[in-house]
C-alpha cells in the first residue's frame, strides 16, 4: 500500500500505485482552497491541490478542521464513496484532570488576576496580531490581565514589536515552543482561550480547549460555527465585529458565571462529540483494511489493536 501525507506526494503515489499496481491512500490535512473558489481562476492559481484532489486515490481521508475540504472535493468531482471526511482526534486524558489555576499560574511566573490564552504556530495566516491589537483596550478596563502566546514560527519577532508598539509588551507573554505535554498546564491557567485564524479556528488547540473546559472565543469563518455554538458552548465573532473584540474579551473577563457556564457547556460537547486518537486511528485503520482485503482478497490481516504507547498497530 501506498499511503501519502498531503498535497505534494500525491503525482509520484498515483504513479507509483499504477506501476506496482497497489493501492494509494491520500491524506490531506484540511484545504486552503475553499475561500479560492470565489475567484474565476481558481483552478489554476491551485493547480497543485486541484491536481492532486482530482487524481483517482483508492481511499481519500480529508481532515475536517473547518477548511470545507469536503465542499472542494465535491466542487471537483471526486468520488464521495472514496472521501472519509474525519476530524482530528483529541488526547482526552491529558485534559481530564487539569492541575488548579493557581498552581499552573505559579509554575508559568504569572501574576495577574485574568488570563488569556492563545495556542498555534505563530504564521501569518494564524492572526495572533488580532489578539495583540485588542490588548491596549483590555487592559483599559481590566489591567490585570495577561495574554499567554504559546508557539513559534516566523511571526514572532513581528508580533513582539507590536506588543512593544501598542504598549503592551508587559501583558504579553510569549513562551515559544511547548512540549505537548506541557500544553495542559496552558490551558489549566487560561480563562479565556482565544483563535482568530484567517481560514478556520476548528484546529486542534480548539478541540483541546473545549475538551479542558475552557471559555472560547473563535473568529467565525469556515466550519468554526458547526463546532463552537455562539453563547452556548462559546462565543464567535464575525469578521467586521473584530473592531469590537476587546470589548467582547472585557465582558467576559467580568463575568465569571458566563465564563464558567461556556466552559462546561463546551467540555460536555466535546466529550461527547470529540474522539479520542486511539479511536480516530482505529476508525482509520479499519478503513484502509477493507482496502487492503478487496484488493488481496487472498491475504488475511490479522491485527490486536492499537498501541497509543508505541503509536503503531501491533500485530501485521
Amino acid at each position: 500500500m501506498i499511503y501519502t501525507w498531503d498535497v505534494d506526494a500525491a503525482p509520484a503515489a498515483w504513479v507509483l500505485s499504477k506501476l506496482f499496481g497497489i493501492p494509494w491512500v491520500a491524506r490531506y490535512l484540511g484545504s486552503f482552497m475553499y475561500n479560492q473558489m470565489k475567484n474565476v481562476a481558481w483552478k489554476v492559481r491551485c493547480w497543485q491541490q486541484v491536481l492532486a484532489y482530482k487524481l483517482p486515490a483508492d481511499l481519500i481521508i480529508m481532515t475536517d478542521d473547518g477548511t470545507l475540504g469536503d465542499v472542494v472535493l465535491e466542487k471537483l468531482g471526486v468520488d464521495r464513496d472514496k472521501i472519509r471526511f474525519w476530524m482530528n482526534g483529541v488526547d482526552k486524558q491529558a485534559f481530564s484532570a487539569l492541575p488548579p489555576k493557581e498552581i499552573a499560574r505559579q509554575s508559568l511566573g504569572i501574576t495577574t488576576k485574568y488570563v488569556l490564552l492563545a495556542v498555534s504556530r505563530l504564521d501569518n495566516w494564524k492572526r495572533v496580531d488580532r489578539i495583540i491589537s485588542a490588548m491596549p483596550g483590555v487592559i483599559s478596563k481590566v489591567p490585570e490581565t495577561t495574554l499567554v502566546v504559546a508557539g513559534d514560527g516566523p511571526e514572532r519577532h513581528a508580533l513582539q514589536k507590536l506588543a512593544r508598539e501598542l504598549g503592551v509588551a508587559n501583558h504579553v507573554r510569549f513562551f515559544g515552543a511547548v512540549r505537548h505535554e506541557e500544553v495542559p498546564l496552558y490551558y489549566a491557567a487560561a480563562d479565556v482561550f482565544v483563535s482568530l485564524y484567517d481560514v478556520s479556528n476548528v484546529g486542534n488547540p480548539l478541540l483541546e480547549a473545549m475538551v479542558a473546559g475552557k471559555c472560547c472565543v473563535a473568529l467565525d469563518v469556515g466550519g468554526t460555527s458547526k463546532i463552537v455554538k455562539h453563547g452556548v458552548t462559546g462565543i464567535l465573532i464575525a469578521k467586521e465585529q473584530l473592531d469590537s473584540l476587546d470589548q467582547v474579551l472585557v465582558s467576559l473577563l467580568e463575568n465569571q458565571p458566563l465564563r464558567e457556564r461556556l466552559g462546561v457547556n463546551a467540555r460536555e460537547w466535546a466529550w461527547q462529540h470529540l474522539k479520542t486518537w486511539d479511536e480516530r486511528l482505529e476508525q482509520e485503520l479499519l478503513e484502509v483494511e477493507k482496502l487492503l482485503s478487496a484488493q488481496l482478497p487472498h491475504r488475511a490481516w490479522p491485527r490486536k489493536g492499537w498501541s497509543q504507547r508505541s503509536g503503531v498497530a501491533n500485530g501485521e
